[in-house]
């Protein structure tokens, strides 16, 4: 049988980042093994790029498949197609690596959110300093709030300083992280407030532009960027490493990652080598952290390895929960 799981199912699972983040760091374990497979993600849009991958996002509609295999935890493909103007529709599809039977099928609306902004944890857990306690938000929709939980779940973070565009966001997000984690929420006024001082910055917005001044960072941030194109120019010119959650999907991603992109198109960072993956980082290959002044930029695209992550996760919690339901095949 295959167990559909809604929306409204995953909502009763009342899901905790630190309760998500394990499996991220497992299925990063054994990406840095070598024994899974994954492929950067296949993106179909329309009206077609004619000239490399453009810039922003000129096209109206667009189909993502993203795969990925990842021995003793599953085999999964996140299937979305989105019309500007319309919405979208994504579903999750989650397979027994063994058998590849079918398991489950998934809603993506609420899991989309925690697979975006899980990837924080790890990136958190190996870069950020022992003893950090102020955390940057840029960005307060749904997945810049995962990303908060997600970086709140591995330091000691006592201190939120958030920023976005709009002050009625910004109130609601600083109401809702308060009481969910305990913390301090500060309503700044600008992302240099939001940033300044900041141990850790963690940005998820929708926006087209850069969102932060890379010249606000403080010496030993540790800068996560969610989506393509909020990050600047200086905050990759001042960082110490560059360390991704997938250089192949960095390298193929569209929209491309901009600021990354326009640096290895001028020279100023080179073709091969520019970043350090998480998972070389995981399993020891790379170092984390090297010293309480580095500045480290981290890039996380979406993978196919986050969605086997997220469905074994979730397809768990519904069997230990007993949600869903039950398909014939």
């Amino acid at each position: 049988m295959v167990r559909y799981l809604s929306y409204d199912d995953t909502m009763r699972m009342d899901l905790r980042m630190a309760d998500v983040a394990p499996p991220f760091e497992e299925a990063y374990r054994r990406i840095g093994e070598g024994t899974s497979t994954t492929q950067a993600r296949v993106r179909l849009v329309h009206p077609p790029l004619t000239e490399g991958m453009g810039t922003g996002r000129p096209w109206d509609r667009d189909l993502r498949i993203l795969p990925a295999m990842v021995p003793g935890m599953g085999t999964a493909c996140r299937l979305g197609g989105t019309a500007r103007g319309y919405g979208s529709g994504v579903l999750l599809i989650y397979w027994d690596f063994e058998t590849m039977e079918l398991l489950a099928v998934i809603s993506d609306h609420l899991v989309h959110g925690v697979r975006s902004a899980a990837p924080d944890a790890p990136l958190t857990k190996y870069l950020a300093k022992e003893n950090a306690s102020i955390l940057g938000v840029i960005g307060t929709g749904r997945i810049a709030r995962w990303a908060a939980e997600a970086a709140w779940s591995q330091r000691p973070i006592k201190t939120m300083k958030v920023f976005s565009r709009d002050p009625a966001h910004r109130e609601e997000f600083c109401a809702y992280i308060s009481e969910r984690l305990g913390v301090e929420a500060i309503d700044c006024g600008s992302n240099d407030e939001a940033v300044e001082g900041s141990d850790v910055v963690v940005m998820a917005t929708a926006t087209r532009v850069p969102v932060i001044n890379g010249a606000a960072l403080s010496p030993g941030c540790t800068l996560i960027s969610n989506t393509p194109e909020e990050l600047d120019l200086e905050s990759v010119r001042r960082a110490d490493r560059i360390v991704t959650t997938s250089t192949e999907e960095v390298e193929t991603h569209v929209p491309p990652f901009q600021a990354i992109y326009d640096l290895v198109q001028s020279g100023e960072l080179p073709r091969q080598g520019a970043y350090d993956d998480i998972a070389d980082i995981v399993v020891g290959r790379k170092p984390g952290r090297r010293s309480d002044d580095e500045i480290i930029v981290c890039v996380n695209p979406g993978s196919g390895v986050h969605d086997v992550a997220v469905a074994r996760f979730i397809y768990q919690r519904a069997l230990d929960l007993g949600l869903g339901t039950d398909l014939p095949t």
